[in-house]
């Protein structure tokens, strides 16, 4: 039994660093070619004639770019590194495939990454983001129904989208930032 939980810690613990490393690097990858391409599009900021809102565009491209890391496990139920490693994520009740929703749900909780990586050394078979979401990781022996719910997953990047924006507000009043007049 100890070696069961010790090796489904050590695969828990892979997947989200590997994640965590997929999808950081993804999105940096993504950011660059974005302001490389803004770069190249606008010129030196400084002397851009564009009015001063268009800097609205890259804020919700950023929204954007981040709410995919809140989905990556919207599709199917797997994220990158769940993928390569066998395993998928569950509602805990019904074991059934987690739906994009719970998925997001799922990883608002992240924002805390490193406090999900020491809660999960304490319970290998759910972090904090599934005890919220009702979800479990298992191993994938590929029985389960895998329909890919587009509108699920769209509704899910709106939330994640909805959340990023909460915690950007939240971020401008800490640091006392008047977004009116900002």
């Amino acid at each position: 039994m100890t070696h069961y939980k010790n090796r489904n810690l050590g695969i828990r613990l892979a997947s989200m660093i590997l994640d965590h490393i997929i999808m950081t690097f993804g999105i940096v990858i993504i950011a660059f070619i974005l302001v490389g391409i803004g770069y190249l599009i606008v010129g030196e900021p400084t002397e851009s004639d564009l009015p001063e809102w268009f800097v609205i565009f890259p804020i919700f491209l950023g929204l954007i770019i981040f709410s995919a890391y809140l989905n990556k496990d919207a599709v199917k139920g797997k994220s990158p590194a769940k993928r390569l490693l066998g395993l998928i994520i569950v509602d805990y009740k019904t074991g059934e495939i987690a739906n994009p929703i719970k998925s997001v749900i799922r990883n608002t909780t992240l924002i805390f990454w490193p406090i999900e990586v020491i809660f999960t050394l304490f319970s290998p078979d759910r972090r904090i983001g599934d005890y919220i979401a009702g979800t479990k990781v298992i191993s994938d022996d590929k029985t389960l129904d895998t329909e890919l719910k587009i509108g699920q997953i769209i509704f899910a990047l709106i939330i994640g989208i909805l959340f990023m924006l909460l915690i950007s507000l939240f971020q401008f009043l800490i640091i006392g930032i008047n977004v009116m007049e900002w």
